[in-house]
Protein backbone atom coordinates (compact mmCIF):
# COMPACT_ATOMS: atom_id res chain seq x y z
CA UNK A 1 0.00 0.00 0.00
CA UNK A 2 1.35 3.43 -0.97
CA UNK A 3 1.95 5.91 1.82
CA UNK A 4 2.53 9.65 1.93
CA UNK A 5 0.95 13.04 2.34
CA UNK A 6 -1.51 14.38 -0.19
CA UNK A 7 -3.77 17.43 0.18
CA UNK A 8 -6.82 18.08 -1.95
CA UNK A 9 -8.98 21.16 -2.48
CA UNK A 10 -12.78 21.19 -2.08
CA UNK A 11 -13.21 20.03 -5.71
CA UNK A 12 -11.03 16.99 -5.10
CA UNK A 13 -8.05 18.28 -7.07
CA UNK A 14 -4.61 17.40 -5.73
CA UNK A 15 -2.88 20.59 -4.51
CA UNK A 16 0.06 19.14 -2.54
CA UNK A 17 1.86 15.83 -2.81
CA UNK A 18 4.73 14.42 -0.78
CA UNK A 19 6.88 14.58 -3.93
CA UNK A 20 6.38 18.37 -4.32
CA UNK A 21 9.33 20.62 -3.50
CA UNK A 22 8.51 22.91 -0.59
CA UNK A 23 10.59 25.86 0.49
CA UNK A 24 11.98 26.55 3.92
CA UNK A 25 12.89 30.10 4.88
CA UNK A 26 16.17 30.08 6.79
CA UNK A 27 16.59 33.77 7.47
CA UNK A 28 16.99 37.35 6.41
CA UNK A 29 20.05 39.58 6.27
CA UNK A 30 20.81 43.19 5.49
CA UNK A 31 24.07 43.96 3.76
CA UNK A 32 26.36 46.74 4.83
CA UNK A 33 27.46 49.26 2.21
CA UNK A 34 30.62 47.21 1.62
CA UNK A 35 31.15 43.73 0.17
CA UNK A 36 30.63 40.98 2.73
CA UNK A 37 29.18 37.58 3.59
CA UNK A 38 27.20 35.55 6.10
CA UNK A 39 27.38 31.87 6.98
CA UNK A 40 24.46 29.52 7.66
CA UNK A 41 25.13 25.79 8.03
CA UNK A 42 21.53 25.03 6.98
CA UNK A 43 22.23 26.19 3.40
CA UNK A 44 23.66 22.74 2.68
CA UNK A 45 20.37 21.01 3.63
CA UNK A 46 18.81 21.64 0.20
CA UNK A 47 18.96 23.82 -2.90
CA UNK A 48 19.48 27.43 -1.79
CA UNK A 49 17.40 30.38 -3.02
CA UNK A 50 17.14 34.08 -2.16
CA UNK A 51 15.19 37.19 -3.06
CA UNK A 52 15.64 40.88 -2.48
CA UNK A 53 13.21 42.50 -0.04
CA UNK A 54 14.23 46.15 -0.45
CA UNK A 55 13.27 48.09 -3.55
CA UNK A 56 15.93 48.55 -6.18
CA UNK A 57 16.84 52.10 -7.18
CA UNK A 58 18.39 52.67 -10.63
CA UNK A 59 21.03 54.94 -9.05
CA UNK A 60 22.17 52.30 -6.55
CA UNK A 61 25.18 50.08 -7.10
CA UNK A 62 24.16 46.59 -8.21
CA UNK A 63 24.44 44.04 -5.41
CA UNK A 64 25.42 40.60 -6.74
CA UNK A 65 24.70 37.58 -4.52
CA UNK A 66 26.56 34.27 -4.74
CA UNK A 67 26.00 31.15 -2.64
CA UNK A 68 28.71 28.56 -2.12
CA UNK A 69 28.35 25.85 0.49
CA UNK A 70 27.34 27.49 3.78
CA UNK A 71 28.24 31.04 2.70
CA UNK A 72 26.20 33.81 1.06
CA UNK A 73 28.43 36.54 -0.35
CA UNK A 74 27.41 39.97 -1.64
CA UNK A 75 29.49 42.16 -3.92
CA UNK A 76 28.63 45.68 -5.03
CA UNK A 77 29.38 47.01 -8.50
CA UNK A 78 31.93 49.80 -8.72
CA UNK A 79 29.42 52.36 -9.98
CA UNK A 80 26.37 53.86 -8.29
CA UNK A 81 25.53 54.57 -4.67
CA UNK A 82 26.19 51.61 -2.36
CA UNK A 83 23.18 51.21 -0.08
CA UNK A 84 22.29 48.46 2.38
CA UNK A 85 20.05 45.80 0.83
CA UNK A 86 17.83 43.28 2.61
CA UNK A 87 17.47 39.69 1.36
CA UNK A 88 15.54 36.61 2.51
CA UNK A 89 16.99 33.19 1.84
CA UNK A 90 16.20 29.54 2.30
CA UNK A 91 16.33 26.11 0.72
CA UNK A 92 13.95 23.80 -1.11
Amino acid sequence: MAQGLQCFDSAGALVLDVTDRLTRILGEFTTTTANGSITDANLTSGTPWFFQVTEENPFNAICTITISGQTITWTFSSYGVKTAQTFRYGVF
